[in-house]
C-alpha cells in the first residue's frame, strides 16, 4: 500500500475548504465529510488492489475521490462490479462502527448524529448513475453485458447529462452548491464524451494484442466494428461468410 500514498492528489480545492473551515467554525463538519471520503474510496483501493488492477492515481476532491487506472478496459464484469461497491461497503462499516461506539457512550447523540448525515449523503449520492459516481460505473458494466461498448458509453453519457438537469430542476430554490456540483460532474461528462473513441479504439487494439480465452461467441452482421462488445469473440457475417474478428482487427492496426 506504501506505493498508494505517492499516487494520490489532493485538490486544490480540497485543501481551500479546509482553510476556509478553519476560520469559519465548520472544522469539525468538514473534517467529518472528507474522512468519510476517504474511507470511502479506501474501500475502492483495496479491492483494486486485491484484483491487481494498476491504480494510475487517487485525486481526494471537494465533492468526492476519483481513481484513475493504468490498465486494460476488458477486465472481468464481477471485478469492476465488486470494486465500483467497495466505496459504499466500507461506508456500511462506518454506519456500524458509529452504532456500536455511540451504544457504548463513546459517540453523542450528536456527534453519531453528524457522522451518519454527511455518510447517508455521500452514500446516496455516489449511487445515482450519473459519471463519474459509483452509480454510473455499475450502470455501465451491467450495459457492456448487453450492449456494444462504445454504444453503452454514449448510453451512460446521455443518461448523465438529462439525471443532472433533472436533479437541478428538481431544486425549485436553485441551490447553489446543486449548481456548482453540477458543473463540476458536467465537466468529467464532457471529457468522457471527448475519449469515447479513443476508448472505443483502446479496447480495440487491446483485442488485437491479447487474444479472447473462453468467450462467448457473438455474431454480427456486417463489418461494423462499433458493434464490438466487451467480453465477446465476434465473427462477422459478409456476403455468407464467417470473419474472425482478428482479421478484421489486423487489417486496422497492420
Amino acid at each position: 500500500m506504501k506505493s498508494i500514498y505517492k499516487k494520490i492528489k489532493l485538490s486544490p480545492f480540497f485543501l481551500l475548504i479546509i482553510f476556509i473551515s478553519l476560520i469559519s467554525g465548520l472544522f469539525k463538519d468538514v473534517i467529518t465529510l472528507f474522512t468519510i471520503i476517504i474511507i470511502h474510496e479506501l474501500g475502492h483501493i483495496i479491492l483494486s488492489r486485491l484484483f491487481k488492477w494498476n491504480i494510475k492515481s487517487v485525486e481526494i476532491g471537494v465533492f468526492g475521490g476519483f481513481i484513475t487506472y493504468d490498465d486494460v478496459i476488458d477486465k472481468p464484469f464481477i471485478e469492476e462490479i465488486i470494486i465500483s461497491l467497495g466505496g459504499f461497503l466500507m461506508q456500511g462499516l462506518i454506519f456500524l462502527i458509529t452504532y456500536i461506539l455511540s451504544k457504548n457512550g463513546l459517540f453523542s447523540i450528536k456527534e453519531a448524529s453528524l457522522i451518519n448525515r454527511y455518510n447517508l449523503s455521500i452514500f446516496l449520492f455516489n449511487a445515482i448513475p450519473v459519471y463519474p459516481l459509483d452509480g454510473s460505473k455499475i450502470l455501465l458494466v451491467i450495459l457492456n453485458m448487453f450492449i456494444p461498448y462504445k454504444k453503452s458509453l454514449k448510453i451512460t453519457c446521455f443518461m448523465s447529462v438529462l439525471l443532472i438537469f433533472l436533479l437541478i430542476s428538481l431544486d425549485v430554490k436553485v441551490n447553489s452548491s446543486y449548481i456548482i456540483i453540477g458543473l463540476f460532474i458536467m465537466g468529467k461528462v464532457i471529457s468522457l464524451i471527448k475519449d469515447i473513441p479513443y476508448l472505443f479504439n483502446k479496447l480495440l487494439f487491446e483485442r488485437y494484442l491479447y487474444k479472447p480465452i473462453n468467450f462467448k461467441i457473438t455474431y454480427v452482421n456486417g463489418l461494423d466494428l462499433t458493434m464490438f462488445k466487451r467480453r465477446r469473440k465476434h465473427y462477422f457475417i459478409k456476403d455468407g461468410h464467417f470473419i474472425p474478428e482478428m482479421k478484421i482487427l489486423k487489417e486496422r492496426f497492420d
